[in-house]
This record gives C-alpha cells, structure tokens and sequence, in this order.
C-alpha cells in the first residue's frame, strides 16, 4: 500500500471480499438452474437456501433425494424442480410398484402442485448391476404418479457422460450399455428429457494435450470439425452433448430432449482448477445455454450448474469439494492481507488459524514465506501469492530465474495451498515498472512447464494513480504506457488485475469539501453522477473501481476482471484516521462487496476484495497511519470488532 495523494480516483467495487467460489453475473437463466447438493455440515438452512435462489434470480432447482425441509421452503416459490430418487431406493422401487406409489404419495402429493415439480430424477450416475433396476424404478414410478393423478410429472434418470461411448466426434455417439436404449425409448414414449451430467472439466484434466483449455472454457480461437457430419465445434460442451444427440437418434428416439443435468468447473483442487477458471465457465455457460448446440440450433439447453456450494464432506479428490458458487457462509470469499513489517506478530500457523476462525477465505502476502505456504498447506484458503518488487529485474531478464522461483515457491506447495494468483511486484513504479510484463510472461510460462499453466494466474498489483481523469469514473484511462500491454496479456490469459483501492486517501488528500467523509464511509446521503454516461454513485469505492472498468476499456481488455487487492481505512495516525471511521469503514466494505450488487458499471459482478490488513505493523515504513490499518494489534485482540460471516 502506498500512500496516493493525487487523486480522487473512483473505482468501484464488485463483490465479494476475496472471491467467491464462483458468483455469477446473471445467474438468472430461463434454460436451466443450480444443483442443491447437500453433503456437508456447514450449510445454511433450507429456507435460507431457497431465499438465495429467490434474490440471485435462479428459477429452478435440483436436489438428489427428497427432503421435507427443502420440499416446504419451496412452497409457492414457482421454483421449477428436479426431484432425486436416491440410489440405494432404486432396487426396492424397481421390484414393488406398491413401494413406489408409497414413495409418490409421502414425497411428491402433498406438495405438487404449490411445489413445482419437474421431473423426478430416477438415481443419479448408477452404475454396474444397478443400472439393470433403474427402467424397472421408472415404470413403476409412472404408473404411480399416473395413478395419483400427477402424470404432468415427468419420469427420468441421471447418467454420467460414460454412459456414450465413441463421443469424438459427436456423431459417433452411441450408447455403451444397452439399458441405455430401453431406457431412450421409454423417454420417447413418456415425452420425459434424458437427464445427462456433462463435465468439459473432467474430459479436459484427463486429456490436456489433446484439449485446448480455451475450448473447454468457451473461450474463443478453438475450431472443431466433425468428421462425420461436417459440423463444426467452437466448445467442447456443445460437442458431448451432441453426443448424446447422436446416441439417443441410435438408439430410435431421436426426438428426446437433452436435458444437462450437471455442468460446472471446480475453484480448487486439482488441474486447471481456479476461481478464475471456474468463474469464466459457468457464467460462459449461462451465456451459452440458450443457444442450442450445432446439432439442435436454436433449441436451448436445459442447464443445471453443479453446484450451490462447496460441500466440505463430499467424498472423492479435492475438486468434489470446490464445485459451489457460494461458500457455506453464502457469500463469496473474505480475504484479507497478511503484511508481515513488526517484530512482535504471532506464529504463521496461529495466523492460518486465525484466518480459519473468522471464516476468512482469502489471503494476500507479499513475497514467499516458507513459513506461511507451509501453515496453510490442507486448509482452503485461496492465496495471493506475491512475487517480491526487488526480484522483479531478475525475473524479467532470465527466463531461468522464474523456473527457479516457481519450482522453489509454488511447486512444492501447489495444489495443497491454493495458490489462486501470483501478484508481479506490488505499487511498482518509475523505471522498474518497465520490468513487470517481462517478468509476467517469464512465469507465466514457468508455469506451464511446470504443470500449472491455467490453475494458477499472473498479475500485478497496481496503485490506483495508474488511471489518470479518474473523475468522473467513465473518463478513467490508463497513464503510464505499460499499462496497457499489461492489460492485454491479462485479457489473453483470463488473469485478472490487481488494484489497490483506497477511498482513504482519495478523502484525505482531495480539496476541502470536493469528497464528503460519508461518501467514503459507504454511509448514506451523498449521489454523485457521473457526467459521461449517467450511472449514479453512492460510495466512493465503487466510483474508483468502475474508473479501472473504464481504463481497461479503453486499453482494449474490456472482460478483464478488477481484484481490490487491498483496501481499508486507518485507526489512528491521520487526518479522518480513527477507530470509528476504520471499523465503519471496513465493515460496511464487507457488507457492500458481499451483498452481490457489483458497480454502477458491473452490476451484479462480483468483486473479489482484500481488506488491508490482519495486523497493525510497528515496522511499515512511512507516516503513522502506514502502521495503524490492522484488524488485530499482535497479541491477535481485535483493533475493533468486525464480523465477516
């Protein structure tokens, strides 16, 4: 952080205190909705749940098995519902009609229609002997609803995408077992959809030499053609579910419906798996679903995003945990900087703990402390890694040196630390700022020779006198000209930008009277508009974050996302530099970012954001409010209290 005393830079934030495994911009989505999965110990009420679906727009549902909790939150919401029948019920059902008109009558009458019940799933992803019960189940299940007067409720199964085999090229698709056509022509017959779990995420991590990430992302420059058919593929999720197209016209059912009944990307725990990428799928998905695949132009695509949140007991490799848009807490991520200048703060492990207790997600530190990497092994936290500015030179000038950095600071450690980001140098200026983009591409591609191209970003953290006319917000524009390269290797990387956004010293150092202290504090009774295009501004830290918006605009990387790498308010030391303001300050930043409402600019965007810092630090070098912007004074007691839950 460094202090900035020439601007009143307005840039604006998106939500999130650090990033949330994935919020959406416009979940809304008529063609499909969100999985509630439910293995974990952590999650909010089923009424709270539904009340999230209700304020994110997410019209319908799926749950894996019938709960009475769930079940009576959605009365009279209108979400649409995909009803599980769970697995181990599917050999009793398929052998007793008698058990199926029980399993009707308890789970499905007294709630249909103030429930509105779309199809019952009839297991999910059975597999081997199993599978032989699954068409037995679904008849029975029929006849029942049929008998209850609730033939309006279709009758279905959920397979995984191995259930096709010789899927390149999609018209190749033909079903592995021949269940699977008994069960297409039974769908044909009912006017049911086939209920598929398409992953582009799984067939990618299996396969990366031969699949582009940017294909598996919906992320343009991919072409495929099919040999077959002489369609052509711009994303691989088009491609698997046409091949489920392909099958079911094999099997004589060519007019069933595909319905996606799982499709996501994982924020953590394994290849390629990131917040960034994570992001970048499911909303490319949303995008997408609507408009059919090559093989079905124009018929939408019902889409279930896999999944709400992250489920902490689901069994299986790490990325089964890391699915969900919202964390437990149902927020995006809270990170907070771990600055390291005193000679009195705790143990790194206390620290990691610490940040586990307040349910803080997120984590920034400055250079790599073996230390810390070690204390954070195995405990989730997403990390800002930062490449130290005296190495920047070195880093920059061999490409050497950045294997060596990445193969003593994030192999060793990566994936069991989340390593989300690499930050290239913090508030580099002058003469050195011409070593950033160098160093940049040297790691980036260190990166991918080692393995962990794609997974993990690289960035830099920039001070918010980068955009000069930052008033009004859309005048925003880049002035030093090595921004601008940079913005677009982080455009062609999916990386985001890293800024340091500080309405503290936009307040200080502005003329008396041009920036009310209440308009910094995200308190009520200040509207400025902005001049250029309308968008009217409540608090300055959205006006200095849409500045950012409007640079990298105008440098050509409209999509690159803005990370407020810090950002917080001093207690003590400086003018407007008081307990009061600093706890009203970060508190209402914690509010602002994790209400889910984006900027003027980006609404609805979330933004991930770093409060600075955990720590008051009797070292940091400058004037007195450098060492007064800690949560925490060493002996880990609260400056003030603050919640991030």
């Amino acid at each position: 952080m460094a202090i900035v005393q020439d601007f009143a830079h307005m840039l604006a934030g998106a939500m999130v205190i650090g990033v949330f495994a994935s919020l959406l911009t416009g979940v809304q989505c008529s063609n499909g909705g969100v999985c509630y999965g439910m293995i974990a110990d952590d999650l909010p009420s089923p009424s709270e749940v539904v009340q999230l679906y209700r304020s994110n727009g997410i019209g319908n549902m799926r749950v894996y098995f019938p709960n009475a909790e769930v079940m009576e939150a959605l009365r009279g919401t209108g979400i649409g519902l995909v009803l599980g029948v769970a697995n181990e019920d599917i050999g009793s059902l398929a052998a007793c009609p008698s058990c199926a008109a029980t399993w009707v009558q308890t789970n499905v009458r007294p709630y249909y229609p103030a429930v509105n019940i779309l199809y019952v799933a009839v297991g999910n992803e059975v597999a081997d002997g199993a599978a032989q019960s699954i068409l037995p189940a679904m008849r029975n299940l029929q006849g029942a609803l049929a008998a209850a007067g609730l033939a309006g409720v279709k009758v279905s199964t959920c397979v995984r995408y191995d259930a096709v085999a010789s899927s390149f090229p999609p018209s190749s698709g033909v079903f592995a077992q021949p269940y699977m056509a008994d069960i297409a022509r039974f769908l044909a017959t009912t006017g049911a959809p086939l209920l598929a779990n398409v992953y582009p995420y799984f067939a990618y991590s299996g396969d990366p030499g031969d699949i582009s990430l940017n294909y598996a992302l919906f992320l343009p420059g991919t072409t495929v053609r099919d040999s077959g058919n002489g369609l052509l593929y711009t994303n691989l999720f088009d491609a698997m579910v046409d091949a489920v197209h392909a099958a079911l016209e094999k099997a004589g059912a060519p007019d069933v419906r595909v319905v996606v009944s799982e499709s996501g990307w994982p924020s953590a725990g394994g290849t390629a798996a990131s917040v960034q990428n994570a992001q970048t799928y499911n909303q490319n998905l949303i995008n997408h679903a609507g408009q059919g695949t090559p093989r079905r132009p124009g018929a939408p695509v019902e889409t279930y995003v896999f999944a709400m949140f992250n489920e902490n007991k689901k069994p299986g490799e790490p990325t089964e945990r890391n699915f969900g848009l919202f964390y437990p807490n149902k927020s995006p991520s809270i990170g907070v900087c771990y600055g390291m200048f005193g000679n009195n703060l705790p143990p790194a492990s206390d620290v990691v703990q610490l940040y586990k207790s307040h349910g803080i997600t997120n984590m920034r530190i400055y250079n790599p402390d073996p230390r810390v990497l070690a204390a954070l092994r195995g405990s989730g936290i997403g990390l800002i890694l930062g490449v130290a500015n005296e190495d920047l030179a070195g880093l920059a000038a061999s490409e050497p040196r950045a294997a060596s950095w990445v193969q003593a600071n994030v192999k060793p450690y990566h994936p069991a630390v989340n390593i989300m980001y690499l930050s290239v140098g913090n508030e580099v200026s002058g003469e050195a700022a011409q070593s950033i983009l160098p160093a940049m591409r040297n790691l980036e591609s260190a990166l991918a020779a080692a393995g962990l191209g794609g997974g993990i970003k690289v960035s830099t953290a920039v001070r918010l006198d980068v955009v000069a006319n930052s008033f009004p917000p859309s005048s925003g524009v880049f002035a030093p000209p090595h921004m601008a390269p940079i913005a677009q290797f982080l455009a062609r990387t999916g990386a985001p930008l890293l800024a340091n956004v500080y309405p503290y010293f936009a307040y200080r150092f502005s003329p008396p009277g041009d920036i009310s202290l209440g308009y910094a504090l995200f308190q009520p009774g200040t509207a400025v508009r902005d001049s250029g295009n309308g968008l009217v501004y409540t608090n300055l830290f959205d006006a200095m974050v849409d500045s950012v918006h409007a640079a990298l605009e105008k440098a050509g990387a409209a999509g690159v996302r803005v990370v407020a790498s810090e950002s917080g308010w001093p207690s003590a030391g400086g003018a407007a530099a008081s307990v009061q303001n600093a706890r009203t300050y970060n508190q209402n930043l914690i509010r602002h970012v994790g209400g889910r409402q984006g900027t003027p600019k980006r609404p609805g965007a979330p933004l991930e954001t770093y409060v600075f810092a955990l720590f008051n630090e009797n070292q940091k070098p400058g004037e007195p409010t450098e060492t007064n912007f800690g949560l925490l004074y060493p002996n880990k007691s609260p400056v003030y209290p603050i919640t991030f839950r």
